[in-house]
């Protein structure tokens, strides 16, 4: 039994002396990488520091060094561009000549410089002047009295037109023909009627190369043209037919000291309503008349009575009121032949288109 404990202790002790080996031989490497790893530190160090220096010095030299930047002068090129030359042509424009109007021509005329004065004063510029909707120059004829024949007027007449302008601007209008009508149209029209812009009608005759107007006015000279017209120059005054004497109206009868119309006056009455039904433009003077016997202020009351009866009897069939005026002239404008009165023709009833 000792001799296996004997055998134990000396296993055990080659156990202890290989385990002491072992250590030994471990903390000799250890002790080798720490002197390695302490010279890699020096040497870093050491290699830190030379660095440094080496820095140091670049840096010193830095401060002691001056680079000169190279001195460049670059001159701009010296360049001259010269402005193109343009001419520009300006369009050639062509000016709207200005239109000539009658009124223009009717003073180019010289002869009828009354009746533009009288006319002036009524619109007559502004009719000879008119245009339509649209722009377009209305084209008429106008037959112009010389100043010969507005000199030849009685004072009392010219009075009448300056007291009744309605009359005189009817007056007017009847010298203005529609449409642009030359000498040698009026020629043609030999024994026929023109119609004027009062809607009143003109005889035309012709002698030899003369138009004459309503069996009197002679035209002396003509054709004075424009863009709108033309302006014929008459020797005498055109005066406006009656609506009586264009339609041929009988008398017009009333019972006898009253303005009650009779069954006859009333079937001549039909012929005005139908001229002024189919003439819509056309307004009228209802005028009433009586003969010179009795009393004047009675007959001028009779006169304007009947005149309202016939004013009334028109617009009951149909004529607007506003187109008619009625007047009574009482015994002032008798009518007289050879000196005479003639009372049957003074008692009447006159439409005078205004």
């Amino acid at each position: 039994m000792f001799d296996d404990e004997e055998e134990d202790q000396g296993f055990f002790l080659v156990v202890l002396g290989v385990l002491a080996a072992i250590l030994l031989i471990v903390t000799v490497v250890a002790r080798r990488d720490d002197a390695s790893t302490a010279t890699v530190r020096g040497d870093t160090a050491e290699e830190a520091v030379e660095d440094d220096e080496d820095h140091s010095d670049d840096a010193a030299a830095a401060e002691t060094t001056t680079t000169a930047a190279p001195t460049t002068t670059t001159e701009a090129p010296t360049t001259t561009t010269e402005a193109p030359t343009t001419t520009t042509e300006a369009p050639t424009t062509t000016a709207t000549p200005e239109l000539t109007t009658m009124w223009d021509a009717l003073d180019d005329s010289g002869q009828a410089t009354q009746f533009a004065t009288i006319g002036s004063a009524l619109g007559l510029q502004e009719s000879l002047e008119e245009t339509e909707a649209g722009g377009a120059p209305l084209i008429r004829t106008l037959l112009a009295p010389s100043d010969a024949a507005i000199a030849a007027l009685p004072q009392d007449v010219l009075g009448g037109l300056v007291a009744d302008p309605a009359g005189a601007a009817a007056l007017v209008e009847y010298h203005i023909l529609p449409g642009r009508v030359t000498l040698d149209d009026l020629r043609a029209l030999d024994g026929q009627t023109a119609t004027s812009l009062s809607g009143l009608p003109l005889s035309i005759t012709v002698d030899g190369d003369d138009v004459i107007v309503n069996g009197a006015s002679r035209l002396s000279d003509g054709d004075f043209d424009s863009d709108n017209g033309m302006v014929h120059i008459i020797d005498q005054i055109l005066t406006p037919p009656t609506v009586n004497e264009v339609l041929g109206l009988e008398n017009i009868e009333f019972e006898s000291g009253s303005a009650v119309i009779t069954a006859a006056g009333q079937t001549e009455l039909q012929k005005a309503i139908t001229f002024f039904s189919e003439n819509e433009a056309l307004s009228a003077q209802i005028q009433g008349h009586t003969d010179t016997s009795g009393d004047a202020e009675f007959n001028l009351g009779l006169s304007q009575a009947r005149a309202d009866s016939v004013q009334q009897f028109l617009t009951d069939n149909g004529i607007a009121a506003d187109r008619l005026e009625a007047v009574g002239f009482g015994e002032t404008q008798p009518i007289l032949v050879d000196g005479v009165e003639d009372q049957a023709a003074s008692r009447r009833i006159e439409f005078v288109v205004r």
